[in-house]
């Protein structure tokens, strides 16, 4: 089997793996909800998984930990900034997701984004930095040592696997490429499979947001 092979094998094996997972806890939530969720083209979870405590640092070389996802809406990606195609596109989507969720009403409805890297060793403070901000000024980029990294991305049920390195030293990382949305509380609430679009994300966002949660 060649690289690229391998390459493409590990990647269908993360995204089966974590859909998997992540759908058969959205199903057991359903059948056990009393209330009737809205329509849309996510997996949403009526019964919300609120997130343990972490500790991570953001961009600016603040902690990042989970009080600053309580008090607003949340929109989460793994990737990094090396990633050749599916991070990019996705915060170029979640860029204009934001942009159409501000033209429909006030800013303080508006999630804050962050793109979480789950690849520390190359992604500095400066370099997530640059990255983030040619999307949006107001993206938060973040990221944290291998322990705590690993144990917030199991959280969420997200997977990733460091490719071996080329003879230049270059890698790839496999990654879920999954959004997940997280509610004031700090609850994942429903998460948006690759590929997103920018409409379906703002408009499904704008039917959970409405959704009144226990």
């Amino acid at each position: 089997m060649s690289r690229s092979e391998g390459v493409r094998s590990r990647k269908v094996l993360i995204v089966t793996v974590a859909a998997l997972a992540l759908t058969m806890g959205a199903v057991a939530s359903y059948v056990t909800s009393r209330k009737a969720a809205p329509q849309i083209e996510g997996l949403l979870w009526p019964q919300s998984k609120a997130l343990k405590a972490f500790a991570l640092e953001d961009h600016r070389r603040e902690p990042f930990t989970l009080e600053r996802m309580t008090g607003r809406w949340t929109l989460l990606f793994f990737g990094y900034t090396h990633c050749p195609d599916v991070c990019p596109v996705t915060m170029s989507v979640l860029k204009n997701a934001i942009a159409l969720m501000a033209e429909a009403g006030s800013a303080n409805e508006v999630p804050q984004v962050v793109f979480v890297s789950v690849d520390p060793a190359r992604d500095t403070a400066e370099h997530m930095a640059g990255y983030v901000g040619h999307f949006s000024p107001a993206f938060l980029g973040v990221t944290g040592d291998d322990a705590n990294l690993k144990e917030f991305a199991r959280q969420l049920g997200v997977l990733y696997i460091r490719a071996e390195p080329d003879t230049g030293g270059s890698y790839l990382v496999d990654h879920t490429a999954a959004v997940f949305l997280i509610d004031p509380r700090g609850h994942l609430v429903a998460l948006f499979q690759a590929p997103q679009e920018a409409q379906r994300i703002a408009r499904d966002v704008s039917r959970i947001r409405d959704l009144e949660w226990n």
